[in-house]
């Protein structure tokens, strides 16, 4: 009789695997069917959304469907991301955002609770050149002159973005004493136009301000690398405040979202990194091509999410 039931068992779990691998393939087959959704963290008018756009046009030419771009602005991308986790998964929602609303902005804020493991990923298209930016015309040209400058202008304006950019300078200001006004920005066309109109002393950038190579300047790289577009600028370690962090556009999903969707994106996702249309996106802000799939990019999001909570941590920096 025991033998019999084990049978009887295993003859239902192989049928349901077969169900199983059967609606896996379907899906596979099927997807996608209708418009897909992307979601972005920020105003349109900024470097993440205009490379959201430029991926959402390779990505209906690879797939076959509409593919629409949805701003969500707010706490640098932490509105859309708790959107993203009420979406179903199945694909047809995805986040086109920095990794940094998941690698960074945890250790800023105790109510976001984000992990890696509490979404999925489809690839990595491009890499921020994140640094502090002001105009050109500035009296300052490195991060050191910056500091002797504030202390002789207290009350000086600094534009921030999201958390993570209220924090560098609030490290640097609470370092060197300086008294620093920071003024909260909703999108990177806000940004812009307060650093054009010079509303502001510096601001976080993640890059679009090199499309202004005349009018707009790098002080210091808050990357680990020397930028493509301005090696010549140092970077925030190399300055003397262990600081650096590196994020990339990334296409996140729903947990849960089936792999086959997964690598559908992913493959689509490649496609722009011959794609002539992007090429002209991205040149246009100086916005450099690194693409990884969706394995590399999951690992990516796990390493540096170790990576910047030890910074973090190592700056005496808790939630708030």
């Amino acid at each position: 009789m025991y033998t019999t039931k084990r049978r009887t068992l295993l003859r239902v779990a192989a049928v349901a695997l077969m169900a199983l691998t059967g609606l896996n393939a379907a899906h596979a087959q099927e997807y996608p069917d209708r418009p897909l959704t992307v979601l972005v963290g920020y105003k349109a008018g900024g470097q993440t959304d205009l490379v959201a756009r430029g991926v959402a046009r390779v990505l209906s030419g690879q797939l076959g469907v509409p593919v629409n771009v949805v701003n969500k602005p707010g706490g640098g991308g932490i509105l859309a991301a708790h959107e993203l986790q009420k979406a179903k998964p199945d694909g047809y929602t995805i986040l086109f955002h920095s990794n940094s609303v998941i690698n960074t902005e945890p250790f800023m804020m105790k109510r976001v609770t984000f992990t890696p493991d509490d979404f999925e990923y489809a690839g990595m298209i491009t890499a921020y050149q994140v640094s502090l930016a002001t105009q050109k015309d500035a009296p300052y040209d490195t991060l050191a002159e910056f500091v002797a400058w504030a202390k002789e202008n207290p009350g000086s304006s600094y534009g921030s973005l999201s958390p993570t950019a209220r924090m560098i300078m609030e490290v640097i200001a609470k370092k060197e004493g300086l008294d620093v006004n920071i003024v909260p920005l909703k999108g990177g066309g806000d940004m812009m136009n307060a650093l054009l109109g010079k509303q502001v002393a510096l601001v976080m950038s993640g890059g679009i301000h090199y499309k202004y190579p005349d009018e707009l300047k790098s002080i210091v790289a808050l990357t680990t690398f020397r930028h493509p577009s301005a090696p010549e600028v140092e970077t925030i370690n190399e300055a003397g405040y262990p600081l650096g962090m590196d994020s990339r556009t990334t296409l996140i999903l729903p947990k849960g979202t089936p792999r086959a969707a997964l690598e559908r994106l992913s493959t689509a996702l490649k496609a722009a990194e011959t794609d002539a249309d992007f090429a002209k996106v991205v040149s246009a802000a100086n916005i450099p091509i690194l693409y990884k799939d969706l394995d590399a990019a999951a690992a990516e999001v796990r390493e540096s999410y170790t990576q910047n909570q030890a910074i973090f941590e190592n700056a005496g920096i808790e939630p708030q």
